[in-house]
């Protein structure tokens, strides 16, 4: 279809609704500023006295005025919806921004909460951002004990969507949850990034760290998120912060493989262990990183708000192409609007002469009655 608005063509019930209302409601306006009008003349004079008294107060005459605005609220309604129809080449500038997604694997990220796992859910969140983000370029990071690059930065999604299906928690062998090292990886990503490229722009990038923020080690726990601190602040030199955060911060009970029993020696006291979302530290990375937290939901209103977020970023050029695009023709319906505006104002300039002719009219037939009579 060679033709379409500004908006979706599957939103136009929405938008027809909208400009209807509004029409209606400027009709309503006007009915009533001409009742009150009418009242206000016959406070004065009778009603058919009126229009001899006052210029322009014969309905006929003033009932233009109307048709001039209204056809004029409708050309405007139809000029915010920026018609487009026609095609002709076009130059677009293609901007992005860099999105290096650090994803936690280790095992808590196995816990079923929320369904059908936190990793599940975090593979799912990055997918919907994937698909919305079309045009930026994506990389991950992998973390557990240790971190590892996964993926580089590419604007192949394919690619990318390939290697974050293949992720799971044992993609990295060191088994915790390092989020130290992780922040350090991506730092390091960038960095490598700026060397080999010299285009280091720290506002067109992105960090998006989503993790649980369980650490299972509870005796070093404190010298962990002092590291964690430390690394978030280096990270952010480089580029913006944010976190999703997945889980449950009332924790929920975890055992540990028994597949895995056969090859490692587990001690009775870490067969089990309770996992909770530690906002904490996730929203202290997010803080030092000049980013934003949001707490995972079953809806994507937390991909929305970070959308929101990114979208709030600079942009790089990465280059320009020529397409074939639909023409905005908004200039017509908002030059109609402006003649029915430029006629309402001409036609009450008007009103007075035509008025004047009308009354003129039937003296100047009497006197001609007048001076047949006297000639007779």
């Amino acid at each position: 279809m060679n033709a379409g608005f500004i908006f979706p063509l599957r939103q136009l019930h929405w938008w027809l609704g909208l400009a209807l209302a509004i029409v209606a409601l400027v009709a309503f306006g006007l009915a009533l500023l001409e009742r009150r009008r009418k009242q206000r003349l016959a406070c004065f004079a009778d009603a058919n006295l009126a229009p001899r008294l006052a210029l322009g107060a014969e309905a006929p005459l003033r009932r233009p005025l109307h048709w001039f605005t209204m056809l004029g609220v409708v050309a405007l309604a139809v000029t915010f919806a920026q018609p487009h129809w026609g095609q002709s080449w076009q130059n677009i500038q293609r901007r992005s921004h860099d999105v290096l997604v650090v994803l936690d694997t280790s095992e808590s990220m196995r816990a079923i909460n929320p369904p059908p796992s936190r990793l599940e859910r975090a593979k799912q969140k990055i997918i919907a951002l994937l698909e919305r983000e079309s045009a930026d370029r994506f990389g991950l990071v992998a973390f557990a004990g240790g971190a590892a690059l996964q993926c580089p930065l590419t604007r192949d999604h394919g690619y990318f969507h390939a290697v974050l299906k293949a992720v799971d928690t044992d993609t990295i062998s060191e088994k915790g949850t390092n989020i130290a090292a992780a922040l350090k990886e991506a730092a390091k990503t960038f960095k490598d990034e700026d060397e080999h490229t010299d285009d280091f722009n720290r506002d067109a990038r992105a960090i998006l760290l989503i993790s649980d923020g369980d650490e299972a080690d509870a005796e070093n726990a404190e010298k962990a998120k002092e590291r964690i601190v430390e690394a978030a602040k280096e990270a952010g030199k480089y580029a913006h912060i944010y976190v999703i955060g997945v889980g449950d911060p009332n924790g929920v009970e975890i055992k540990f493989p028994e597949d895995l029993e056969r090859y490692v020696q587990v001690r009775d006291a870490d067969r089990t262990h309770l996992s909770k979302l530690d906002e904490e530290t996730l929203t202290k990375i997010a803080l030092e990183g000049n980013g934003g937290y949001t707490r995972s939901t079953p809806d994507n209103s937390d991909i929305d708000q970070l959308t929101d977020l990114i979208a709030k970023l600079a942009t790089r050029d990465v280059g320009s192409d020529v397409r074939l695009r639909l023409v905005n023709r908004y200039q017509w319906p908002l030059g109609l609007a402006i003649l029915c505006f430029a006629a309402e104002g001409l036609w009450l300039t008007v009103l007075p002469i035509l008025r004047a002719r009308r009354t003129r009219q039937p003296q100047t037939s009497r006197e001609r009655q007048e001076e047949a009579h006297a000639k007779v």
